[in-house]
């Protein structure tokens, strides 16, 4: 009887923790684009000609930042992430308000 007991205790924990994982994970939003951001010595951003300075994951980005940095040692690089819209449609509306 304690193992079959033991059993179900283990097997509700699994699920239960399973489901919670499930859940936190299903809303998770990956960002669609990474930018580079370029700053003169003053701090000033600036624009650079022939440049990439859009990627589509931060790997890549990085990796330039890398390369421009030994290029270009009087600038200084940074990823800026442009993360999609969120549409919150957890929750139902019921009631509508109007404002007058």
């Amino acid at each position: 009887m304690k193992k079959i007991f033991d059993k179900i205790v283990t097997g509700f924990f699994v699920i239960t923790l399973g489901m919670l994982w499930y859940c936190s994970t299903k809303y998770y939003i990956k960002p669609n684009d990474y930018s580079i951001i370029i700053y003169d010595v003053y701090g000033n951003q600036v624009k650079i000609k022939d440049i990439r300075t859009e990627f589509k994951t931060s790997k890549v980005a990085k990796s330039y930042i890398t390369e421009y940095k030994k290029r270009l040692p009087h600038y200084d690089f940074t990823i800026a992430v442009d993360s999609p819209n969120i549409k919150n449609n957890t929750i139902p509306r019921i009631f509508k308000i109007s404002h007058k």
